[in-house]
């Protein structure tokens, strides 16, 4: 059977630990770790081993370098210069081998601008016909494009964001506040800072695409 899912640890704000990390990859029962250019710093920081490294490695230490050398850690370089970001780089190599499934770790803090379009790689890999979620301590993101249920998150911060100009028929059972088949729009901000009080919410949709952010508030 071929391999499906993939652990992504990008260049941003790193909070998992390796605690942490590992606990993903087992629970997730990940195929494949990915460190993306600075990623790689990152993961040795908290002695794991990545599979591979990819982009165009200026973010990467020499002593990383030179160790990841010594352990023949596959490494696949890109020009500093090109009109990809290194994470969608990441991506596309996951499109191209068949990992189907995505896991993206260290996506946020740092630089606005790179935390934004990995907020926006969610969609672009929505398009390929993958999954994506972006993991993080206390958050989990991804996107609802039909319906999502959550299951024991009671207590649990949920924000709903459009992606699309407008989202139609969202419906929200299980939270302080519920909806029935109502309309939002992007440039507004009703869907921000609910709460599960649920052993099972839902969100569902008729039309349109949503980013969620779930966050455990303990």
């Amino acid at each position: 059977m071929s391999k499906q899912k993939a652990l992504l640890i990008l260049n941003g704000e790193p909070d998992l630990d390796r605690n942490d990390l590992k606990q993903l990859i087992k629970e997730q029962e990940i195929d494949k770790i990915i460190a993306v250019d600075g990623g790689a710093n990152k993961v040795r920081n908290v002695n794991l081993l990545p599979d591979l490294i990819i982009g165009d490695l200026d973010s990467i230490t020499k002593n990383n370098k030179e160790f990841y050398n010594k352990k023949r850690i596959e490494m696949i370089k890109y020009p500093v210069e090109k009109d990809q970001t290194d994470s969608e780089i990441a991506v596309d190599y996951c499109l191209k081998n068949g990992l189907k499934e995505l896991y993206l770790t260290a996506a946020l803090g740092g630089r606005i601008d790179q935390q934004l379009a990995n907020l926006n790689l969610l969609e672009y890999i929505y398009q390929l016909n993958m999954k994506a979620r972006i993991i993080s301590k206390k958050n989990e993101i991804a996107l609802i494009d039909s319906k999502k249920q959550f299951i024991n998150k009671e207590g649990f911060r949920l924000s709903l964001i459009p992606q699309t100009k407008a989202v139609r028929g969202l419906s929200i059972k299980g939270c302080k506040y519920n909806l029935e088949s109502k309309n939002i729009e992007r440039s507004k901000s009703r869907g921000i800072s609910n709460l599960i009080e649920s052993d099972q919410a839902e969100v569902s949709l008729e039309n349109g695409l949503l980013i969620y952010v779930l966050e455990n508030l303990e």
